[in-house]
């Protein structure tokens, strides 16, 4: 499987998505006045964690459960800026469901004009938080994905 899983920035190909905005903020941009390109892994994560909430399964739930998710890979693919006070949609789906990991798609648009900003994806590891070993995903994760 080649570095994407076969995303390309297509949200049809996506499981289970969520949309949630973000506003760029000052700080968010560089020199140029775009949103400095290290920032769009940090609204990939906003993205993440509003999906894990929206399928009832929030990070301090996965942490009581004993279960940590670490990034273990990251792509992103950069289309065209953003800037300051830009609203942006975040849709974040799973792309795939697998042993101890999980693939999160991303695909960020720019409310104004609908451009694709960035789009890319995450693996995260299913670790138990004692052993630091990599675990099954939770069953009702899995049930939601068959």
């Amino acid at each position: 499987m080649e570095k994407t899983g076969g995303f390309d920035g297509n949200i049809e190909l996506l499981r289970l998505t969520h949309t949630t905005q973000v506003r760029v903020r000052y700080g968010d941009t560089d020199a140029m006045g775009y949103v400095y390109y290290g920032n769009y892994p940090t609204f990939f994560e906003v993205g993440r964690n509003e999906t894990m909430r929206a399928l009832g399964f929030p990070y301090g739930r996965m942490e009581n459960e004993g279960i940590m998710m670490p990034v273990v890979d990251m792509y992103v693919r950069y289309m065209t800026p953003s800037h300051y006070d830009d609203l942006l949609n975040v849709t974040t789906g799973i792309l795939d469901l697998r042993g101890a990991s999980i693939v999160f798609g991303y695909r960020i648009t720019r409310e104004a004009d609908g451009a694709t900003v960035v789009w890319g994806t995450t693996t995260l590891a299913f670790v138990d938080r004692e052993t630091r070993k990599p675990i099954r995903p939770p069953q009702v994760l899995r049930d939601l994905l068959r």
